[in-house]
This record gives C-alpha cells, sequence and structure tokens, in this order.
C-alpha cells in the first residue's frame, strides 16, 4: 500500500460526462445508508429542465433540503451560471458536518468555483483538515486544479459503485483512527 494511501481519505469522482457520476454517487449513498453508515453533505439534486444550469440544485443528505444553486444570464451568456450567493447558502450544510462529523461527506463537485478558490473550496479544506472522509465528484477540465488543491494525495474513482465503496471501506478506518 502507498503510504499516501494510508494518510487520507479524500476522492474524486472522476467523469466524462454532465451527470454521468451522478447515478453511481447516489447508489454509494444509499448503500452506506443502508449499513448504517451516516453519510452527510451535498448531492444533486432534482433539475427541471438537465440542460438549463439555471434550474440547478444540490440537496442536504441529511434532511433532503434542496436549494437552487443555479441561476438564468440569458440564453447569449458564456459565464458560468453557478449563482456564488446560493452556493454560500448551501453552503451551511457542510459547514454543520465540520461540527457534527459523519463516516462520510460528499461535496457534491468540485468545479469552475473550487478551482478558484470560490465555492466549497473552504468547507472542503476544513473537512480535510479535521481529517474526515470526503467525496466529490470532478470533471476532466478540473482535474488539475483539483489535484493542486488536494496536493496530489486525493484518489481519482471511476464511476462504478464498487470501486467507489472499496476506496471508503479502506480508507473510513484511516480516517476514524485520525479523529
Amino acid at each position: 500500500m502507498n503510504p499516501t494511501e494510508e494518510t487520507i481519505a479524500v476522492a474524486a469522482i472522476v467523469h466524462e460526462g454532465k451527470g454521468s457520476a451522478d447515478g453511481p454517487l447516489l447508489e454509494f449513498v444509499q448503500r452506506l445508508q443502508s449499513r448504517g453508515r451516516v453519510v452527510r453533505g451535498l448531492v444533486p439534486g432534482p433539475q427541471s429542465d438537465p440542460h438549463d444550469c439555471a434550474t440547478r440544485t444540490v440537496q442536504d443528505l441529511e434532511d433532503g433540503t434542496v436549494y437552487p444553486i443555479g441561476q438564468s444570464l440569458g440564453k447569449e451568456s458564456k459565464a458560468c451560471c453557478l449563482d456564488p450567493g446560493a452556493l454560500l447558502k448551501a453552503g451551511v450544510v457542510l459547514r454543520r458536518a465540520i461540527e457534527t462529523g459523519a463516516d462520510l461527506i460528499i461535496v457534491n463537485r468540485f468545479g469552475i468555483l473550487e478551482a478558484d478558490g470560490e465555492g466549497f473550496s473552504a468547507e472542503m479544506l476544513e473537512l480535510m483538515t479535521r481529517g474526515y472522509p470526503v467525496l466529490t465528484v470532478v470533471s476532466p477540465p478540473y482535474l488539475d486544479a483539483w489535484r493542486e488543491f488536494t496536493g496530489g494525495l486525493a484518489i481519482e474513482l471511476p464511476p462504478d459503485v464498487d470501486e467507489i465503496l472499496r476506496w471508503f471501506d479502506k480508507h473510513s478506518a484511516v480516517a476514524a483512527g485520525r479523529r
């Protein structure tokens, strides 16, 4: 076993297309919860139009609250349609998880805002600093930023439920020993 694998319980599901990691992520969460594991954080929420970023939401795993995080910038806009203010509101879920703890904390995405040190990046750093197992999703355009953000110490996983479960089983015990 690589020494790095023994010291950090942070992973990213690396996916190729929009939403291709969502199904495996949600199934993984359901399996952990069925084992009695406490999983907190934010997962992709319902979206009325999957082709319209303005309808994007995240959902709190603990109480089911849905947070709209998109904003309409007009059809011609090329800017990121994520609403930083809405992300700040949704971030309360992660800040609460920092204080209450969990067997695993899910952060919906590491994307354009996190790559720039915004979005959920502060909460992710705090979770990692405290030794909580953290799982997120990263698409290839942000993979280099993710590697820099984690110092190259995070594990990269395919969107495969069994692979994600193996990672969790291996690293959750290590993380529990550090907290």
